[in-house]
């Protein structure tokens, strides 16, 4: 007897695609700088108002007393017109300078350094004589100030 050999058939190995990683790499890449963008853009845009006033002369645009009603300026200010709005003004450097009444830089301390706190919205003012006071930031919906109210001789006075 004899025996025939039987060939067997090689199944044909199925070709496999090779990948474009180098594309797949730049894609992703170009996704993640993309969402790092787009996150920088909202955490810029919703702080950008952080320090809205700093470098800005604000005046007291109104008073209110220890009672809540609103006050006559020239009262708050102990001037005999009412046209008189003291001003503010802090700077980029970290300093400040604050007239609430007239006068001259010679006829006392009107300035000092501050820092702000943002999460409390708070100006905490040093002024040059070591006095101490704390500005509330008030804000708007959408984020801008909205005003400032400073306490002055048992007056809160919002300026603007």
């Amino acid at each position: 007897m004899s025996k025939s050999k039987k060939k067997r058939r090689k199944t044909p190995t199925p070709k496999v695609k090779k990948k474009n990683y180098k594309l797949l790499i730049v894609t992703l890449a170009v996704i993640v700088v993309a969402i790092g963008a787009i996150a920088a853009a909202v955490i810029f845009s919703g702080s950008s108002g952080k320090t809205d006033f700093v470098g800005k002369t604000l005046s007291a645009s109104k008073a209110l007393d220890s009672s809540g009603d609103e006050a006559e300026l020239a009262d708050v200010y102990n001037v005999r017109y009412d046209a008189y709005k003291g001003t503010m003004t802090l700077n980029d450097d970290g300093t400040f300078s604050f007239w609430m009444t007239p006068g001259s830089k010679d006829d006392g301390v009107h300035g000092g350094k501050y820092s702000y706190d943002s999460d409390k919205e708070i100006i905490n003012a040093t002024f040059d004589d070591g006095e101490k006071i704390k500005f509330k930031v008030i804000r708007n919906s959408d984020g801008t100030m909205k005003h400032i109210e400073v306490p002055y001789q048992g007056y809160t006075v919002y300026m603007k």
